[in-house]
């Protein structure tokens, strides 16, 4: 699979940075709440507008056709995620850009729908967006 570039790897990480902060700071004024789908309207409208289709149904099959490494609890980011309690951003960067590229995604869109979904995955945690699109 390829990888991204460092200088795009930077770049996409402080996009995601950026949104996580906003997801935080919103999820701060609405306790209890913070997987409330209502919250991800600029990750969905992304992929949706991107993809062209419902984000929901996109994000089942994104998880569809990467099980091996989103769905599977032996992955190499369940393992992370099991032995440090988190995942690194760049790595699920990376392989998620990756794994859209191998999809038939290229250039701009490769770029948009990994923030959005690299975002969407790491705020609600791998264990709540397996539940979800794993199922």
């Amino acid at each position: 699979m390829a990888h991204l570039a460092t200088e795009q790897l930077a770049q996409l990480s402080e996009q995601v940075e950026e949104q996580l902060a906003e997801l935080k700071s919103s999820a701060l004024l609405r306790k209890g709440e913070e997987d409330k789908i209502e919250e991800f309207s600029k990750q969905r409208q992304a992929i949706e507008k991107t993809t062209e289709e419902n984000a929901d149904r996109f994000l089942q099959k994104f998880a569809k056709q990467s099980k091996e490494v989103i769905c599977n609890a032996n992955s190499d980011l369940h393992k992370q995620y099991e032995a440090f309690g988190g995942l690194k951003k760049d790595e699920v960067l990376d392989k998620f850009a990756a794994l859209l590229a191998v999809s038939g995604f290229s250039g701009v869109a490769v770029n948009v729908l990994t923030v959005a979904i690299t975002v969407y995955f790491l705020h609600i945690g791998i264990k709540k967006f397996t539940e979800k699109y794993c199922g």
